[in-house]
């Protein structure tokens, strides 16, 4: 019972522990399989990651070394045209050296010298190097260079070899430089107006002699002259100051004897400026630039030593007979004079033969610049606002043009205001105040306004100055 138990027993149970075994078997082969599936999948993934890393730093690699192809060659561009263009510079410079360079003879006969000066032409690029040479050769050479200096002296020749800079374009009344290039048309026309009236050479400064090379041959034998030094030389320039009637002449001859012998010539060259500006030569459109500014030089004289035995003769001349007015004339008799001039400033700006507007605009500001301290002067500020107030009422609220009128007056007082005593700054602002009562326009109300805070603000300044000053 039992044996047929057992094999009953070992028929149930060992099918079922062989099927067991073997689906365990299987099992472990399926997932021996899938893992090592899922192992070759992981190993090409990786393989493909790699190999998409390899190619990026292909790409990578052949951008930068494509990259560094194109800068390469753009560099062996560059050198290629820095070689060609220094082999031309090379060229061209071995080309300047050995071009034939002008020969300077060896002159040591002052006649020769004076005539190789005679040679140079204007235009010649080289003129201004070669006169130098020239100029110093004779003053090397001395005294013994002073009779073919003085024969050409003689002769009353002269060449310009350059025209100096205009030293006179001067300030523009309306303030700012001048000209613009973005002048408007009217602008235009009204400068142009001005530079043709008397009124140009007022508010131009006066021409003097320069520190550079000397314009004209005349001039630079006389600056040669003065540096060779001594009696003939000195009485060779007073030979040539007796008898010049240009201007430029006597501003280096005043330079010259002062070199020569300080102090001892100073009248005479007074006197005979005095001599010209009484009876000046005429002058016309095609003479030299700088005989045309003879009269400025002569002032400049007067007015460098303080001169005022002129000045009666001055104030004849300052208005011509056909009305017009000379600017030099005006601004000799201002500086000259200062606030001593207002009586001939007030008499030509009431003259009825003054009718150009610039030139009245010229006598104007030579007068205003005695505002608040010369009851003259306030007259002509409050005449000129008045003119100007009613103008400005003729034209539109943002027509800003209207102003023009009041900018000379009302500029005025800020004019020096730092330099002015307290009492002066006071003045003034009582005149600003005179010209806030006759117009309510709200622009000029505001400037008015900024005005008087910045003369209140300098008027307190200048009395603590003053108050300092006085206290021991």
């Amino acid at each position: 019972m039992q044996l047929e138990l057992g094999l009953y027993m070992i028929d149930r149970i060992i099918p079922l522990v062989v099927a067991a075994t073997v689906g365990a078997a299987v099992a472990g082969v399926w997932t021996h399989q899938l893992q090592k599936r899922q192992q070759r999948a992981a190993l090409d993934e990786q393989k493909q990651g790699f190999s998409a890393e390899a190619r990026q730093r292909k790409n990578a690699r052949d951008k930068a070394a494509s990259k560094n192809a194109r800068k390469l060659d753009e560099f062996t561009q560059a050198l290629k045209l820095s070689n060609a263009r220094e082999t031309r510079l090379e060229g061209e410079l071995e080309a300047a050296r050995n071009e034939k360079a002008p020969e300077l003879p060896l002159l040591i006969e002052p006649i020769n010298i004076v005539q190789a000066l005679k040679e140079l032409k204007p235009e010649n690029d080289r003129t201004k190097r070669q006169s130098v040479h020239y100029f110093e050769s004779l003053v090397f050479i001395g005294p013994s260079a002073l009779s073919a200096i003085s024969e050409f002296l003689d002769a009353g020749l002269d060449i310009e070899y350059y025209q100096p800079a205009d030293t006179g374009r001067g300030r523009n009344p309306f303030g700012g430089r001048r000209p613009r290039s973005s002048e408007s048309d009217r602008e235009r026309k009204r400068r142009e107006d001005i530079q043709a009236s008397g009124a140009s050479n007022y508010f131009k400064p006066f021409p003097k002699p320069g520190d550079n090379l000397p314009p004209t041959l005349r001039l630079g034998l006389l600056e040669a002259v003065a540096h060779i030094g001594g009696s003939e030389a000195e009485t060779l320039l007073i030979k040539v100051l007796d008898n010049t009637l240009r201007g430029i002449e006597v501003a280096y001859l005043d330079i010259a004897l002062e070199l020569v012998a300080p102090g001892k010539y100073k009248e005479r060259v007074l006197e005979i400026t005095r001599d010209i500006l009484a009876k000046p030569p005429v002058v016309g459109e095609d003479d030299s630039k700088l005989d045309q500014r003879t009269k400025g030089y002569l002032y400049a004289i007067l007015l460098k030593y303080k001169d005022e035995v002129f000045v009666e003769t001055a104030k004849k001349l300052l208005i011509g007979a056909d009305g017009s007015l000379d600017g030099y004339a005006l601004a000799y008799l201002r500086q000259v004079l200062g606030e001593r001039a207002m009586p001939i400033l007030l008499a030509a700006y009431k003259d009825p033969r003054i009718t150009n507007e610039w030139e009245k605009f010229a006598i104007s500001d030579a007068a205003l610049r005695f505002i608040g301290r010369n009851a003259s002067a306030d007259a002509i500020f409050d005449e000129m606002v008045r003119e100007g107030v009613v103008e400005m009422k003729k034209k539109e609220l943002l027509d800003f043009s209207k102003y023009e009128s009041l900018y000379l007056p009302i500029g005025s007082l800020m004019r020096d205001a730092d330099e002015q005593t307290p009492e002066v700054l006071g003045n003034r602002r009582k005149l600003l105040g005179n010209v806030s009562k006759q117009s309510g326009d709200i622009f000029l109300q505001f400037g008015l306004s900024a005005m008087d805070k910045r003369l209140a603000e300098m008027q307190e300044k200048r009395a603590k100055e003053t108050e300092a000053t006085v206290q021991p």
